[in-house]
């Protein structure tokens, strides 16, 4: 599809990505909507800035970036950037996820109702070309502190079908203290390369009903491992538990200073095998975890969780010393809209 074919508002103009030579632009956007309020938060892990590898992956992901990813220009200079990615839901949905950004002094002009536009239109080609309009879905997330982002999406036929909640601990001053000993027998075993499968496969299994593991694969997975501070619960030779704790500085955001000064750590997951579940060990393996981080320096803690999830175990992140800091919907449109 040609960005050609989507009006845009005066002063505006859609062009292709262009390779390398855009990540300095892409990067100037993302630091200029966080600088310029809207309640971006530089430390979020489910809206992370990105760093420029970031970007550099993005681009090297699976797709066509030069056509799944249009930059908006205005009078000459780049003032926004689009872009799409895929995958396919267990139930067998197609689901077309479009991200855009925009300087915030420029919004308010229709660019990003065009921004919109264009990706619907790509998702639209792509869709037909791959023979999937009869089970693909348009999809797009506007976190509730974006209030002008929600009623764009809600005006344009997006409906909010989940949304994704974001904790806090503020300090790990106060730790509860160290258990003792991991419940039902269990033992913690430092991590290792060749422990990433079965870790992985407890945490698909442990989602296995609930329809949050479609597109997870193992690749992506191991290479985003860091096992430095997981903290993996064995029965014998069997994952029954995991808390995978990263230090900060993995992400942009992350590593930005806590309230006590220091990096700010995320527990990406934490997962306990069905039949392990209510006998207190995902909170052992939680505050295990929590200590980890603060040998570490840590000034702080982040993680989320969906309200798809069953188990999203609120009450457990509280009693924990966790605070809710923001939520984050996801909305879909069919394509018959």
């Amino acid at each position: 599809m040609d960005s050609a074919s989507v009006p845009v508002p005066p002063g505006f103009a859609f062009r292709p990505y262009r390779g390398e030579t855009d990540h300095p632009h892409i990067l100037r956007v993302r630091l200029a909507c966080r600088d310029g309020g809207g309640g971006i938060d530089p430390r979020s892990v489910v809206e992370p800035l990105p760093t420029s590898r970031a970007v550099a992956d993005a681009a090297a992901a699976p797709g066509d970036p030069h056509r799944d990813q249009v930059l908006v220009e205005h009078e000459g200079s780049v003032a926004g950037y689009a872009t799409i990615t895929s995958w396919r839901d267990q139930d067998g949905t197609e689901v077309h996820l479009h991200r855009g950004w925009l300087l915030p002094a420029l919004r308010g002009r229709g660019a990003g109702t065009a921004m919109v536009r264009w990706a619907e239109e790509r998702i639209a080609a792509l869709a037909r070309a791959h023979g999937t309009v009869d089970r693909a879905c348009f999809a797009a997330n506007a976190a509730d502190v974006e209030p002008e982002s929600v009623a764009l999406l809600t005006d344009l036929g997006y409906r909010r079908v989940f949304s994704v909640t974001e904790f806090e601990r503020a300090g790990l001053g106060d730790l509860p203290p160290l258990p003792g000993e991991l419940p039902g027998g269990a033992r913690l075993r430092p991590a290792e390369e060749s422990h990433y499968r079965p870790v992985w496969e407890m945490v698909r299994e442990a989602y296995a009903d609930t329809g949050n593991v479609g597109g997870w694969d193992f690749e992506e997975f191991a290479r985003r491992a860091e096992p430095a501070h997981w903290q993996v619960a064995w029965d014998g030779s069997e994952v029954v538990g995991a808390a995978l704790c990263v230090a900060g500085g993995g992400v942009a955001g992350a590593g930005d200073a806590g309230p006590d000064g220091g990096p700010v750590g995320e527990v990406r997951e934490l997962s306990v095998r069905k039949d392990r579940r209510r006998r207190g060990l995902g909170r052992a393996l939680l505050i295990s975890g929590l200590h980890a981080l603060a040998r570490h320096g840590a000034g702080g803690v982040r993680l989320f969780t969906g309200s798809a999830n069953p188990y999203r175990s609120y009450e457990l992140y509280q009693s924990a010393g966790f605070r809710r800091v923001a939520e984050f919907g996801r909305y879909r449109k069919p394509f018959g809209d």
